[in-house]
């Protein structure tokens, strides 16, 4: 079985990993989503670039691309199949996707299952089940708010990544301003202003949601990061393309 993390965008097969580019992550995504169909090449396009203008070639080059990555971690190359005058589709069956909260979906070869202890049959302490109830509910405060920090931080690196971004450059801009719009937490570099348009999209879009946004001329990238099931989607907007933001964001909340 192949695996591929959708967020840090590698694929692993055996004791090989490769990392994918954006693009090719994003086809491969969409492709392993409506498995085995065939995916038009329009579609594809849209859904790597969020934009229906991008010739065919590009799609081409990101395909060659996905299967030299295929090739590298010594998987067979003929799971993404070409359907002429078509687009592409995927074999069904032969790839797993996984995500950064789900580390256990990906085996390791060399770690041995170790059966758990029972604890309770080693001692004989009696239980004190009045703390027991006291403590659950901090014990889950603590890891809700861990659970958090770490969505937080994920977002952050992840979009950071996609554009290149150090440290540095963040200390630099002044941080992160934050901004309450109805149930969601966004948060944006305080050199970006949250605009009208933007922010009556922000409030059609609600859901208990951290959002990572960044704009650069009249295109905006949004990373949704879902606090209750720990979903997360990335966006792009602009006004030649809200109806397929919107399509995405309705997708998303639908799984909510």
């Amino acid at each position: 079985m192949i695996y591929f993390d959708n967020v840090a965008r590698k694929l692993q097969y055996n004791t090989k990993s490769t990392r994918l580019g954006f693009r090719e992550a994003l086809v491969l995504e969409c492709l392993l989503a409506h498995a085995p169909e065939t995916v038009s090449k329009q579609t594809l396009i849209c859904t790597a670039w969020g934009s229906e203008y991008i010739g065919h070639t590009s799609l081409a080059k990101s395909i060659s691309a996905l299967r030299r990555g295929l090739l590298a971690i010594g998987a067979d190359t003929a799971i993404v199949v070409t359907v002429p005058k078509q687009g592409y589709r995927m074999v069904e069956g032969v790839m797993e996707t996984i995500t950064a909260d789900e580390p256990q979906a990906m085996p390791d070869p060399h770690e041995e299952n170790i059966p758990p202890v029972a604890i309770d049959a080693v001692t004989d302490k009696p239980r004190v089940p009045d703390k027991a109830v006291m403590s659950k509910p901090i014990r889950q405060c603590v890891i809700m708010a861990l659970m958090l920090l770490v969505c937080v931080a994920s977002s952050v690196f992840v979009v950071g990544k996609i554009n290149n971004w150090r440290w540095s450059d963040l200390v630099q801009r002044g941080g992160l301003t934050q901004k309450r719009v109805g149930s969601l937490y966004v948060f944006y570099p305080q050199d970006t202003r949250l605009d009208f348009p933007m922010e009556q999209f922000l409030t059609y879009s609600q859901c208990d949601c951290l959002v990572y946004l960044e704009k650069k001329h009249k295109y905006a990238t949004m990373h949704f990061v879902s606090r209750k099931t720990h979903r997360s989607v990335l966006i792009r907007y602009s006004p030649f393309n809200v109806a397929h933001a919107t399509s995405e964001i309705k997708q998303f909340l639908s799984g909510e």
